[in-house]
């Protein structure tokens, strides 16, 4: 998926208006997206956080290169540029089935 199929929400209930691109890089986030229609089985979604918009190397090299400048924001920096959850489809009920 794509940024534009993804909408991120702040989790504090009164900044909830504020747009995705304008939340603060360190308050607490929600992801939220459909899930497509996928056959039932076990999958791993991969969140990647490229730091900057898509396609920009330059923006990211120097928004890493200003935070290494200011050593308290280091363990963010310095993480992995993902994060990954387990998700399980399960096989729909017979009632809820489509088609013929």
């Amino acid at each position: 998926m794509e940024w534009p199929q993804l909408k991120l929400l702040a989790s504090n209930p009164e900044r909830q208006t504020v747009r995705g691109e304008d939340l603060v890089w360190i308050e607490d986030k929600v992801l939220q997206f459909r899930v497509p229609e996928l056959p039932p089985g076990d999958y791993a979604v991969t969140i990647h956080d490229d730091k900057g918009p898509p396609g920009q190397p330059v923006y990211s090299f120097l928004e890493t290169t200003a935070y290494v400048m200011f050593p308290p924001v280091w363990p963010y920096v310095f993480r992995a540029n993902r994060a990954q959850a387990k998700f399980k489809i399960l096989a729909r009920p017979p009632s809820e089935s489509f088609g013929p």
